[in-house]
């Protein structure tokens, strides 16, 4: 470097500016970096502690509802007068220490080792949510050890005086293995009025106690040096006793520690990198001072757009290039550059706005400037119509273009396809077009048209009016040109962001606004009724037996009845109301504006009325149907989300309940949703486990009261819920899929027993085996059935399969196809629930079929209905007509079981005889004697 370079001042000035302008940027980057991630690590700290702390609070609160099921289960075996031994010992053992049964007489010891102190007493708090048969959380006496919380329940809520079930829960249950917390993060656990009741580390509980006085988070770099946060354990609704604080703590100085470390190198590289940066900066502004001063001077008069003056650089080297480049580029930007910045408008219009008026002003706004002295004219077609247009005219004296609608020569427009790159056209004459009349009336000598295309087809034209031809040069023209076709990619880009806004939003198949539309028009009602004060509902409807029609007729039968039913909910709602698919056989109905929901239930019934009605699809008449379920803002839900998902619960709770019919949310179906979880969960387990166990209902022979057979079913107990109906898991398993791994177990369970009765030489007579619809459909159904006879020895004259009406609704023909190969096998055949389902006679009359079950919806009501009694006789008599033979389920009066006899029933079970036992009581059972008289039917009850 030589000395003379600061000598100037120019130079000293730049050099100085360079080493501030690298200095100050590379400082304040450091500075700000260096409290942005102070921040951003302080904050994920803090973070972190909040997690630990709600997730700590989330497992102890766990833990007490785990606590409580055990309690319960325990207070209801005292209740039953069962032993407290038939509970899991291990499971008591790991929650509580001991446990108490305390009555007003005393107190006595259910569980564990006394501790030499009473369990605390029940006050007036907790002997309320005793009676309302919740439990209590109870925290030790004063005086005794902190941290001892006890569980009370009443063992009848209704008498809380008769007994109260204490357990002193364990605290290693209760506060959580200590080693599963965070590194370096302290929990503690204190009581509303700061008493701690537990803290991972004893160094801890003063910080803590402090902290929960002050109900506030310790921020990182606090006095005491504590990053905290605190969380709440609610405890009161459910335990009825006074809210938890969660407190988790951290030392601060963890925190901050690694940023010292990175400020030091941080402040090394900018030292490091000012040096480099002064070092080349003395370096270039010596070799381009001068020439660089003159080309910025060059491109400063570009930039005002001042192309007249040359850059003056007499050099052969790089900057004597660049300005002899540059000059030669203002020439041609000084040309362009209008053109570029109309164009540049056109399409940022284009881009953002889709305005094609606005696209019409800046064309215009163009070629005045270009062509002040001209009249410029464009007419855009008419979408609906091929002959009607609007055409905007403008001077460079208007300051809006005038805006006037115009009536088109359809046979003019087609001849404009010749003269695609534009073309002179006259002025006078009787052919005039009336677009270039409009031009000549307002001043114009001679007009030059260019039409504006779109797919090809033309929609509009640019019109060019002016006093002498010459005016417009070839570059003008080109420059139109290039203007027109802006404006037909307009229309393109405007007609694309119809269509795939179109296709956003609306369905294909049926046109009806989609799941994304339904979700936007759904915000902006939940908006204006929170404003007005209306209520607002939701209909979601599932097309009934869509499937079946979808199967039979194909996909396009199936979309052809979708459309249909569309056009069907059309029709029924009104025209602020929305009508969306989301999918398969899923709409909503979104009502807007109601006073009260009777009208949504009103409209509801008129749906499935319109539903019900027959379809004519692809030349055949269907029956459909739906199930309805209704949601209503604001009782079920202040959200879209809510409201849909409250809506699809309600939906299936409505096919549940038989189908063609509404049904409105309640909060309780959300509460079965997750007990049916927990439920599915648990009859996965009892698979493995095998808790699963068949028992046997008798049937007996009305006319003797001989032990004909059986009915297999299917029981469930489990350990802790004790025995589950089957009402609950069989449907579950059905909905699961399940059914298809417990139907064959039953089937081998039951041939495996048969085999064994068979050897003993007890004479059972027949099984029957319940098969789920889902079974039946499988298409291995046959080959359980021949592999669990072959693989027990079982004659299969003894097993009887019974299947339901519901399977003869989706494909009759394959029902009768599956039951005539079971026939052949030699297996009998009952179609179970008979008159409650498909019922049609002429598909009875060809099933093979060996036995028909009368539900017991019939039999219970015989002795006071005159109808099911007709209904009851009707169905023997039909059945014997048939040769078939006829069972009576639910017989439990003897009432019932002498009609039924005296009408012809052959066979009967329920009740009265015997409820379903295990295999070795109907072993005893069989042993026994069965006496018919003609007045009463006598049986070993069981």
């Amino acid at each position: 470097m030589e000395g003379t370079f600061l000598r100037s001042a120019v130079a000293r000035r730049v050099f100085f500016l360079f080493l501030l302008s690298a200095f100050v940027p590379a400082t304040l980057l450091a500075l700000l970096s260096y409290g942005h991630v102070r921040a951003v690590v302080s904050d994920y700290a803090q973070r972190q502690l909040v997690q630990a702390g709600s997730g700590h609070a989330r497992a102890l609160y766990d833990r007490l509802l785990g606590a409580h099921f055990i309690l319960n289960a325990n207070a209801a075996q005292i209740r039953a007068n069962q032993e407290v031994a038939d509970a899991d010992p291990f499971a008591l053992q790991r929650v509580f220490r001991r446990s108490y049964l305390v009555r007003p007489e005393r107190s006595t010891l259910r569980f564990g080792t006394p501790s030499g102190a009473e369990p605390p007493r029940i006050d007036a708090r907790a002997a309320v949510q005793l009676a309302k048969g919740e439990v209590a959380l109870l925290l030790a006496q004063p005086g005794s050890t902190a941290g001892r919380a006890w569980l009370a329940v009443a063992v009848d809520p209704a008498q809380v005086a008769g007994g109260v079930l204490i357990a002193e829960l364990q605290p290693a249950y209760l506060w959580g293995d200590s080693e599963e917390i965070s590194y370096q993060t302290d929990i503690c656990v204190l009581t509303e009025g700061a008493v701690v009741l537990y803290c991972s580390s004893g160094k801890v509980s003063s910080t803590a106690t402090s902290v929960a006085l002050r109900r506030a988070d310790v921020p990182a770099d606090s006095a005491d040096g504590w990053l905290s946060a605190t969380s709440g354990l609610f405890l009161k609704a459910k335990f009825g006793a006074d809210d938890w604080n969660i407190v988790a703590l951290r030392p601060g100085g963890l925190a901050i520690a690694s940023l010292t470390r990175l400020a030091q190198t941080y402040l090394g590289v900018t030292l490091l990198t000012l040096l480099l940066v002064a070092l080349l900066s003395v370096v270039q502004i010596r070799r381009t001072l001068v020439p660089l001063e003159r080309l910025i001077e060059g491109t400063e008069r570009i930039s005002r757009e001042d192309f007249e003056q040359p850059i003056k650089v007499e050099r052969d080297d790089e900057f004597g290039q660049l300005a002899r480049s540059l000059n030669g580029m203002a020439l041609r930007v000084g040309q362009q550059i209008g053109a570029l910045r109309a164009l540049s408008q056109i399409d940022q219009e284009i881009l953002s706005h889709l305005h094609i008026g606005q696209i019409v002003v800046l064309v215009q706004a163009r070629l005045l400037a270009l062509l002040p002295k001209a009249v410029i004219g464009v007419v855009l077609l008419d979408e609906r119509s091929a002959d009607l247009g609007t055409a905007y005219l403008q001077r460079v004296t208007d300051a809006q273009p005038t805006k006037v609608p115009l009536q088109l020569d359809p046979q003019k427009l087609a001849n404009c396809v010749h003269y695609r790159d534009g073309a002179w056209l006259p002025v006078d004459g009787p052919d005039v077009p009336r677009f270039v009349a409009m031009l000549v009336g307002l001043g114009a000598a001679h007009c030059f048209v260019i039409p504006i295309f779109w797919r090809d087809e033309i929609c509009g034209a640019l019109g060019m009016g002016v006093a002498d031809q010459q005016e417009l040069n070839p570059e003008l023209i080109e420059q139109a040109r290039d203007l027109a076709k802006r404006v037909g990619v307009g229309f393109a880009a405007l007609a694309r962001e119809a269509e795939l806004v179109l296709r956003a939003h609306h369905d294909d198949l049926t046109g009806l606004p989609n799941r994304a539309l339904l979700s936007e028009r759904l915000q902006q009602e939940l908006a204006r009724a929170r404003r007005t004060g209306k209520q607002l509902a939701l209909l979601f409807l599932d097309l009934d037996r869509f499937k079946s029609v979808n199967d039979t007729l194909g996909h396009d039968g199936g979309d052809q009845l979708l459309r249909v039913a569309a056009e069907r909910l059309s029709a029924c709602v009104r025209e602020c109301d929305t009508v969306a698919r989301l999918g398969g056989d899923e709409f909503v109905v979104l009502l807007t504006g109601l006073d009260n929901p009777q009208q949504a239930a009103k409209l509801a019934g008129q749906v499935l009325a319109l539903l019900s009605e027959p379809f004519q699809v692809a030349g055949s008449k269907c029956f459909i149907g739906a199930s309805i379920g209704v949601s209503v803002f604001p009782a079920d839900g202040s959200s879209a989300e809510e409201l849909l998902k409250q809506a699809d619960i309600a939906m299936y709770r409505a096919k549940a309940a038989g189908r063609g019919r509404f049904v409105f949310f309640e909060e309780s179906m959300n509460v079965e949703q997750r007990e049916r979880a927990v439920m599915e969960q648990e009859l996965h387990l009892a698979i493995i486990r095998n808790q699963f166990a068949v028992h046997y209902q008798p049937r007996v022979d009305l006319r003797d009261g001989r032990l004909l057979g059986a009915e297999a079913l299917l029981r469930w107990n489990h350990p802790l819920l004790g025995s589950v109906s089957p009402a609950i898991f069989i449907p579950l398993a059905e909905d699961a899929g399940l059914i298809e791994s417990i139907g064959p177990w039953v089937l081998r369970q039951v041939c495996a027993q048969l085999a064994a009765w068979q050897a003993a030489g007890y004479a059972v007579g027949t099984v029957a085996v319940n098969v789920s619809g889902r079974q039946f459909r499988s298409d291995d159904l046959v080959a359980q059935v021949t592999h669990a006879l072959e693989s027990t020895g079982l004659a299969p004259h003894v097993l009887e399969l019974e299947v339901t009406e519901g399977v003869l609704i989706d494909d009759v023909e394959s029902v009768i196809d599956v039951l005539g190969r079971l026939k052949q096998i030699g297996v009998s055949v009952a179609l179970d629930d008979f008159g409650t389902g498909y019922s049609s006679m002429a598909y009875l009359r060809r099933l093979p079929i060996d036995v028909l079950k009368i539900d017991q919806s019939f039999v219970r009501d015989l002795a006071h209905d005159e109808d099911a009694r007709n209904i009851v006789q009707a169905i023997i008599a039909m059945a014997h007509a048939l040769h078939k033979s006829v069972v009576a389920e639910g017989v439990e009066t003897l009432v019932q079981a002498n009609l039924l006899r005296s009408w012809g029933c052959n066979q009967a079970q329920g009740f009265y005889f015997s409820r379903a036992v295990t295999a070795a009581a109907l072993e005893a059972l069989m042993e026994k004697t069965l006496v018919l008289s003609d007045d009463t039917i006598a049986m070993a009850r069981i």
